[in-house]
């Protein structure tokens, strides 16, 4: 009888062992599963509920000119969020660390905090109250609303600083061109994606465009954030800063005298080039009617894009500079070899062309053609050099091909290929007619005159700097010798005499300064076929000639009223004044020294 109790009782004891044994078995069987088998998949769903992931936007970087004057940047606004739902959740009210004591914590009603809120905001207490119900009444379970939108970081951490755990921020981030139409037309405008929009800002969008960051919250059941829980996952990259090599002073004088020439003479536009002589660098890139970034609609479309860049035209007499240039370093001609001169020539049947002016006959110089600026003289002269000399001449100098300063287009112009050009193409090409350039090639030729006959290309944009401080620059292309150093020396002095003897000298002359250059009056294309009945008129010119610093060419197109040639001339007049008091340029040593056109037999 004992036995059997005792049987009875062990297996009672056994049974239940039994059972505990394989309930412990049960739950070491799913906290294997939960914890090892799908750990992943579990805390991948289980953060999906509590985490909430925020982007934290990059921001775009800043244009900046020479001396680091902002062009473009970024202003960085913040939108004030709240839940209306969290709002009215533990009766209305939440507590804080007590800042004032800087122990314990407080109290605060959601009431209250309407109107501290409102305090920064500009709002009262009440307006924010009715955005939280007028919320509720269209869903009970609302957990977004709007407060204020657009607000500055003084007023955001003036907000944070509130701990109100209903409350949220986001950024937004607005471009802004702090001297508007200044400069308009190189900066461009951003556009809504990379492939839009305009100037450097579409051609250096890489560099200006950063890389948004991540980080999660946790919140709890209230849909509160919990306190410590940010977790950083990706780190932000904000934009890099371009460079340019514009002078902001001068870009916004030299905009003002173009602007005014234009009106002068009610012309259709006009441009102005400032180069630096050494390094190509743009110092001054001006277009009347600039268009402003902060409101590109505001202008024509034609003026968003740079059109010094990307309008090229018939540059006229300006490119005689070229022709002789080619004469003296081929050895076919010197500046004071004399030529018999008429007013008009049929160099061969079905060719005629004539000079701007009526004159007899005259034995002018090569000196003495450019101070005439005669298409018959240069013609003559040039017909010394065969076709293709002449265009190797001018693809040295850049005709015919894309510059690359850093614009998301230049224009390459056009030049026709010698085996192409038709009878009159052969001679008007001498004096700057049937190929065409933008004033930003005509300033490159100049440079080249100027710079011992070295071209150096042009540039616009210096370099790109990254956030981390690493520093690349765009390939701008290589240094060319076009002519050789004692030829640029002789073009110096003809363009000296050019400019102080022609008809318009009295516009570009400077006291204390020597400068050389050449005028240019062409005729354009119709675009049917034949020329218009009116000009473009330009002055290209080098100042000082005895120390070449800086190059600056003008044109005014197609004025209506007034002389366009006048205009172009002071234009330049205006910007090497300009120029000489932004650089702080002292004057010429030496005087000028006449060399002899032909006019003193």
């Amino acid at each position: 009888m004992l036995w059997q109790t005792l049987r009875g009782a062990r297996g009672r004891n056994i049974v239940f062992f039994l059972i505990v044994l394989i309930a412990a078995a049960a739950f070491a069987i799913r906290l294997i599963d939960v914890q090892v088998v799908n750990a992943a998949t579990l805390n991948a769903a289980s953060k999906d509920k509590r985490a909430v992931p925020i982007t934290i936007s990059s921001v775009r970087g800043d244009i900046v000119d020479r001396n680091g004057e902002i062009l473009a940047t970024t202003d960085e606004r913040f939108d004030v969020q709240l839940s209306p739902k969290n709002a009215q959740l533990n009766g209305a009210k939440f507590t804080r660390a007590d800042t004032e004591r800087g122990v314990g914590t407080v109290t605060v009603t959601t009431e209250e905090a309407y109107a501290e809120i409102g305090e920064i905001t500009g709002q009262t207490g009440d307006e924010i109250k009715k955005i939280v119900d007028d919320a509720l009444e269209i869903n009970e379970k609302s957990d977004f609303a709007y407060v204020k939108r657009g607000v500055d970081l003084t007023q955001l951490q003036q907000l944070k600083r509130l701990q109100i755990p209903w409350l949220t921020f986001e950024s937004q981030h607005e471009r802004v061109y702090p001297n508007g139409a200044v400069g308009g037309n190189i900066v461009g405008f951003a556009g809504e994606d990379e492939s839009t929009g305009a100037g450097v800002e579409l051609s250096q969008n890489e560099c200006l465009t950063g890389v948004d960051g991540a980080e999660t919250y946790e919140r709890g059941a209230d849909g509160v954030q919990l306190p410590g829980s940010v977790v950083q996952t990706k780190k932000v990259e904000n934009g890099g800063t371009i460079h340019l090599t514009l002078d902001l002073d001068l870009q916004w004088q030299a905009q003002q005298v173009i602007n005014q020439k234009v009106q002068e003479v009610g012309a259709e536009y006009g441009y102005l080039v400032v180069m630096d002589v050494k390094t190509g660098e743009l110092l001054a890139v001006a277009e009347d009617d600039s268009v402003d970034p902060n409101d590109p609609g505001a202008s024509d479309s034609s003026r968003w894009s740079a059109r010094s860049f990307t309008w090229p035209y018939e540059p006229g007499s300006t490119y005689k500079a070229i022709t002789a240039a080619a004469l003296v370093e081929e050895g076919k001609a010197t500046p004071n070899t004399t030529v018999s001169t008429p007013y008009s020539w049929q160099p061969e049947g079905g060719v005629s062309f004539s000079d701007s002016f009526q004159h007899p006959t005259m034995d002018w110089t090569l000196t003495g053609i450019l101070v005439h600026s005669s298409n018959v003289g240069i013609s003559m002269l040039g017909s010394r050099l065969s076709a293709e000399q002449r265009y190797d001449y001018f693809t040295k100098f850049g005709l015919g091909q894309s510059t690359n300063a850093g614009m998301p287009l230049e224009d390459a112009g056009l030049l026709h290929a010698p085996e192409n050009w038709d009878a009159q193409t052969n001679y008007v090409t001498m004096f700057g007619q049937g190929l065409s350039s933008t004033i930003v090639q005509t300033a490159s030729v100049y440079q080249t005159f100027a710079n011992k006959g070295v071209r150096v290309p042009p540039t616009v944009v210096k370099s790109c700097i990254k956030e981390d401080g690493t520093e690349s620059a765009p390939d701008h292309g290589e240094s060319v010798r076009v002519i050789s150093e004692s030829t640029a020396a002789t073009m110096l002095d003809m363009l000296e005499t050019s400019a102080g003897e022609g008809f318009l000298n009295q516009y570009s002359t400077i006291p204390g300064y020597r400068i050389g250059g050449k005028t240019g009056t062409a005729e354009q294309s119709d675009g049917a076929g034949g020329y218009r009945g009116d000009y473009v008129y330009s002055f290209a010119g080098i100042l000082p000639v005895d120390d070449p610093q800086y190059v600056i060419v003008a044109s005014v197109g197609f004025p209506s009223t007034g002389n366009g040639g006048q205009a172009a001339v002071s234009a330049f007049h205006d910007a090497a004044e300009a120029t000489i008091r932004t650089f702080h340029l002292p004057p010429s040593s030496g005087s000028y020294v006449k060399l002899p056109t032909g006019d003193e037999l």
